[in-house]
């Protein structure tokens, strides 16, 4: 099965899988997450949605790509599944998070730059409320992002949000990268918070 390109809309996502041979479905097996054993930043961001941890839960687990990263920055391009050895594209049905999935996104850098980025799912934990995911070979980073749900004491759900990275810039590490993931971070949390207070 060939990928159908005429089903991804970023041009950027096009060409990052074009260069790194992502052209069949038997391609995808061989992504591999980029080399985290390295000494890595910390980036650590916190969210509060008024609602309790179940409900917000299950929302992070549930809500469709498309809708999670759907943002003046960050946009959903595709979906590689390792379990089911599956690509899913922007309208096609999904079923929720598991381990395994390898998200492809779009980032528009105020309009002055404009890359892709992949991320695979290496953890979905239901006892302790948390996911996990790692950047893929051939991004502009190597590193880790830990999501875990938190209830307060309001009976709310404190959502903390931790990055582990590195790239091969030490002025993109220390100055751009902060602000930037900030800024994409924040449009998914938000988008996660907009489904869960319309419930």
């Amino acid at each position: 099965m060939d990928v159908d390109f005429t089903r991804i809309r970023q041009k950027q996502v096009k060409r990052y899988m074009a260069e790194n041979g992502l052209l069949k479905l038997k391609d995808f097996k061989n992504l591999k997450p980029a080399n985290n054993n390295v000494t890595l930043r910390k980036h650590v961001k916190k969210f509060l949605i008024k609602q309790n941890c179940d409900l917000v839960w299950n929302m992070y687990k549930t809500i469709a790509p498309k809708d999670a990263w759907n943002g003046s920055m960050v946009s959903f391009g595709m979906q590689y599944s390792r379990q089911e050895n599956r690509i899913t594209y922007t309208e096609d049905y999904y079923a929720g998070m598991e381990k395994g999935q390898i998200i492809f996104l779009h980032l528009n850098i105020y309009g002055l730059l404009s890359l892709a980025v992949a991320h695979e799912v290496t953890e979905v934990n239901e006892v302790e409320r948390f996911f996990r995911t790692t950047y893929m070979e051939h991004g502009k980073s190597a590193g880790t992002q830990h999501i875990q749900i938190h209830p307060t004491k309001e009976g709310y759900s404190e959502i903390i949000h931790e990055t582990l990275y590195k790239s091969d810039s030490p002025f993109r590490d220390k100055i751009l990268y902060p602000r930037l993931h900030t800024k994409a971070i924040t449009e998914f949390h938000e988008n996660v918070k907009r489904k869960v207070i319309a419930l």
